[in-house]
């Protein structure tokens, strides 16, 4: 073996050693780093010279990391990290409310048993004082007991509405995050850079962690490793582009806004359901958990009153109310007091049938949901949906004001068709139009007013407490104002890329190249013409194209270095148009045309309610009316009681409907509560399981690491003297040739 292959291979190896010390240390640092992924160096062999000794005239070097990770593992991991904030979130939020319904001492149940048993005793010997004093202090426990519940659902109520937005805060802090890891990705793929570095990758999943964790979803890892994610089938980070989310203004579902960039244009599609993750559990716990417990004891509450008050006397000369409720210094005898203007139906209450029509009365107090929209203009053929009816811009487009008139004075009853100057609307409605025509259908659960100004306000039809928003859908337009291209630059508008020639390309043959295509065309790399059907035609010059199809957009002439695309398809969810290559200065602008601005108003409810309109409920504000026992009496002797035997002892008998109404209180409380609990014993330890996997091939072991260490440290240290002794050896030769 040569001087020069010894010095050779102990340059490779010193080359390796460097690099081994080198992931090593990053790698002990990286144990304090949440969600870091273990490096390994990655040894190749070199061809030298023929007459090496080394491995058959091969060596060693190192060429660039190898981070450990596997997809399919880290898709399990996040899909399984959203279910288990799901669960704990759940149980967390409840753990209190469960332990204090199914106490059986200091219960709802034994102070309500209680009560009835007063009232028993107190039919015997009605004109027993201390009794009706026992009557007044076993009631004074109830609305107790009821209010202090009442009150834990109130502050559960609110825990849940601060965590949800809360939640919105931190999830619009990492969408725009990772939307610029995106980014740094895309630029770290292009060609003569790198592949992404590790640490960027690990960025990435830790964002995508974190969303996991607030609002599920899907997280979608793309070939070129930017990540998409998606709620409901809805983007909130696609590539570089960052959309944010919103509480609508329910306060029960939730509404992804789509912002464009370089334009204040933006729109809004409301997601009525989040089935995993810290958002969907809150979103369970204010629309289904919570409002179950309220109307249980909201039913308790209104029954108790009606029970009991009805055991007093009617043609005494001051009449009492045993329970009342207490509304700042007045106290009520009933819900349907004229002062409280409240809307609580009238009912008898002798059998289990009559409590569940109290129940489910009060589960279905009536709103209408008014909703302004403000229209903007249609280029042509772009589609629009409102209420499920779709308007479809003719070869001129439509004016705002044309827009705004097709959607005016429609009904739900009224059935569109497609009719290119007028709607098929009943005679009361009227109004023509110009600018489009209407596919045939109906409108959705909403009903329009007159259009004022480009805004047409609609009402919902139908009379429900929970009404869906209303939402606009349709093809979306955008315009793209082109600029010049250096030689070599490349932009991609559309899936379709386009490269500058030797001799640049100005703006005006940028736009001319991407004028006139449709999403069925296959752009050949032709030199100075665009492959495209006859009808499209155009020439240019300036570059060349990569072959590939158009994705998802139409584009029309290009003017004034402008070219206008349109959505090839009317679909809910259109992928927004995007830019991206390697153009020098600032790639073109795009401004999108999108949706009308849709504004939800307060709600309106049919009737008065006291548990909606002046957020009040019946189980937070019963109280004791009477607070001296000589008040159950008409004299002083006590011989006029104001509750009879007869109707104490009616009321007594009541007291199973009670005890039926309660006890399924403490079964969907209990029964919901352990089904989550179970659930939280199963995700955690599959969650469990995935993280040691993944520790196993991700993960640092301090240990393995000082013995790569050590092995290359010693490594290093035998290359150096190997190269030493060949430098001696080497400057030996030199002085014997002199």
């Amino acid at each position: 073996m040569g001087i020069y292959s010894i010095n050779e291979s102990a340059s490779a190896a010193l080359q390796i050693a460097q690099a081994g010390i080198l992931v090593t240390s990053q790698n002990v640092a990286g144990t304090s780093v949440e969600g870091f992924s273990r490096r390994t160096a990655n040894t190749v062999m070199n061809a030298l010279a023929p007459n090496s000794l080394m491995l058959n005239g091969s060596s060693f070097a190192v060429e660039g990391f190898t981070r450990q990770y596997s997809s399919l593992l880290g898709a399990q991991l996040l899909n399984q990290q959203a279910k288990s904030t799901n669960s704990e979130t759940l149980t967390q939020y409840v753990s209190m409310i469960d332990s204090v319904i199914a106490d059986k001492s200091a219960g709802l149940s034994s102070a309500i048993t209680d009560f009835f048993n007063t009232m028993g005793k107190y039919a015997a010997e009605p004109t027993n004082k201390a009794l009706a004093s026992a009557i007044t202090a076993s009631a004074n426990v109830v609305a107790q007991r009821l209010s202090g519940i009442s009150n834990i659902v109130e502050r559960l109520k609110n825990d849940s509405s601060t965590g949800l937005n809360d939640a919105v805060r931190q999830i619009n802090t990492h969408l725009p995050a990772l939307g610029t890891i995106n980014q740094k990705i895309i630029e770290a793929n292009r060609p003569g850079i790198s592949a992404p570095s590790a640490d960027l990758l690990d960025q990435r999943d830790r964002i995508l962690t974190n969303l996991q964790k607030l609002i599920g979803g899907q997280s979608l890892i793309n070939q070129d490793g930017t990540a998409t994610h998606l709620v409901n089938g809805l983007p909130l980070v696609e590539r570089g582009l960052a959309n944010s989310i919103s509480i609508n203004s329910n306060g029960k579902s939730l509404a992804v806004n789509f912002q464009q960039p370089n334009s204040s244009s933006s729109y809004s599609q409301t997601i009525q359901k989040v089935d995993s993750g810290q958002m969907g559990a809150l979103l369970t716990l204010s629309n289904e958990f919570i409002p179950l417990i309220e109307q249980r004891l909201n039913t308790t509450a209104i029954s108790l009153v009606k029970v009991a008050n009805e055991a007093v006397v009617d043609n005494s000369v001051s009449p009492i109310a045993i329970f009342g409720f207490k509304v700042g210094s007045n106290t009520f005898k009933n819900f349907n007091e004229s002062n409280l203007t409240v809307a609580v139906p009238s009912f008898s209450l002798n059998s289990e049938i009559d409590v569940k029509n109290l129940y489910e009365s009060l589960g279905s107090i009536a709103k209408n949901e008014s909703t302004s929209v403000d229209f903007k203009p249609l280029s042509a053929g772009q589609t629009l949906t409102i209420a499920g009816l779709t308007f479809t811009a003719g070869s001129s487009g439509a004016t705002a004001a044309q827009v705004s008139s097709a959607f005016a004075n429609i009904s739900e009853t009224n059935t569109h068709s497609a009719l290119n100057t007028s709607k098929s609307l009943s005679s009361t409605a009227g109004a023509s139009y110009t600018g489009g025509t209407f596919t045939s259908g109906t409108v959705s659960g909403w009903n329009s007013g007159a259009a004022t100004n480009n805004l047409a306000t609609f009402t919902s039809s139908t009379a429900s407490q929970n009404v869906s928003n209303l939402t606009a859908s349709g093809s979306s337009s955008a315009s793209v104002s082109f600029r010049s291209m250096a030689s070599g630059e490349t932009l991609t508008i559309a899936g379709l890329t386009f490269t500058a020639g030797s001799s640049g390309a100005t703006a005006a043959q940028v736009s001319s190249a991407f004028a006139n295509i449709a999403d069925t065309n296959t752009h050949s790399a032709l030199n100075t013409s665009k492959n495209l059907s006859s009808t499209a035609g155009g020439s240019y010059t300036g570059g060349t194209f990569t072959s590939g199809p158009v994705s998802g957009w139409n584009s029309g002439a290009a003017s004034n270095n402008s070219v206008t695309f349109l959505t090839s398809t009317v679909s809910q969810n259109v992928s927004n148009l995007t830019a991206s290559g390697s153009l020098a200065s600032n790639l073109p602008t795009i401004t999108m045309n999108l949706f009308p601005a849709i504004t939800t108003s307060t709600e309106g409810y049919s009737g008065n309610s006291l548990f909606l309109v002046n957020k009040l409920t019946a189980a937070n504000f019963i109280s004791v009316a009477p607070t001296d026992p000589l008040l159950y009496y008409s004299n002083s002797n006590l011989q006029t009681p104001k509750i009879s035997s007869e109707n104490a002892n009616t009321a007594q008998l009541k007291s199973s409907l009670f005890g039926n109404l309660v006890a399924d209180l403490v079964t969907d409380v209990g029964v919901q509560v352990a089904t989550w609990n179970n659930s939280k014993k199963a995700d955690d330890a599959v969650l469990s399981n995935l993280k040691e996997q993944r520790e196993q091939l991700s993960g640092v072991n301090l240990d393995e690491e000082a013995a790569n260490l050590l092995k290359y440290q010693q490594l290093y240290s035998a290359s150096t003297k190997i190269l030493q002794t060949g430098n001696q050896m080497f400057n030996t030769l030199l002085a014997i040739m002199n």
